[in-house]
């Protein structure tokens, strides 16, 4: 279920309380990893940012995104209570105020996940999110679910960035360490608006270290190019949905799961 209550916070002028959803959550008692639990998710938008239109397309997105998680995580990390090294670490670039990230974070699938957005707007939102949902690690070292960092920067530059420390040498081993630390990733993650991909973070994830890319588009012509991009690169496609945004019109939302050869 999708609840809006669209009412202001006075505290912060500038965030509404835009929704609450219940989202699957894989049993991690359950070797099988099919039976779920509803998973209680809290989102703050600024009022004046972009709002999803269609609350049932945003759930099927978020369902079908964490089936294809659960389908690729390592088996183990259904069995009891794995440590966080046997999960992967997922990059989730145009993250928003983490309308992907915060359920993402509250199914425990992942081990970490880094979130990057240029708009400070939503970047201060996605933080807030992850406060309010417990995300992000506390003085202990304990988070509910998978530690989130959210990071402001447009999603070409960080990506020519990482390019850049993957080859660079000459640097110090404290640097090196946190250079690694921001370039190896499982899992990408995209979402970027109609216009797709810069042409930088098409590179980052061919050359990158993502064994497995989850790329969710509004613009058919903008996909077709960037999976062509992304396929004569090495990666192959192996699950594709297509969601209905507005019935009635020609705009739905595409949903592809990507796997390196």
């Amino acid at each position: 279920t999708l609840k809006h209550t669209s009412t202001e916070n006075a505290a912060q002028a500038s965030v509404s309380i835009e929704s609450v959803s219940l989202v699957p959550k894989l049993n991690p008692d359950k070797t099988d990893g099919k039976e779920t639990t509803d998973v209680r998710v809290i989102y703050h938008k600024p009022s004046t940012a972009f709002q999803h239109p269609n609350a049932r397309v945003m759930l099927s997105s978020l369902h079908w995104i964490l089936n294809v998680l659960s389908r690729i995580i390592p088996n183990d990390s259904h069995q009891g209570q794995p440590r966080n090294a046997t999960k992967p670490r997922l990059l989730e670039m145009y993250c928003g105020c983490g309308a992907h990230t915060i359920p993402l974070a509250k199914s425990s699938l992942l081990s970490e996940i880094v979130a990057v957005e240029l708009d400070d707007r939503l970047v201060r939102a996605c933080r807030l999110n992850c406060r309010v949902n417990n995300c992000f690690k506390t003085s202990s070292g304990n988070s509910e679910g998978t530690h989130v960092e959210v990071l402001k920067g447009d999603a070409a530059e960080w990506a020519v960035k990482t390019l850049r420390a993957q080859y660079k040498r000459k640097i110090s081993s404290d640097e090196a360490t946190k250079n690694e630390n921001y370039n190896h990733f499982d899992i990408l993650l995209v979402d970027p608006p109609r216009g797709g991909l810069d042409r930088a973070v098409c590179d980052m994830a061919i050359k990158g270290t993502f064994s497995n890319m989850i790329y969710v588009s509004c613009g058919r012509r903008a996909l077709l190019r960037d999976l062509d991009l992304l396929c004569m690169g090495g990666f192959d496609v192996v699950d594709l949905a297509v969601i209905d945004l507005f019935p009635g019109t020609d705009a739905v939302e595409s949903l592809v799961h990507l796997t390196r050869r």
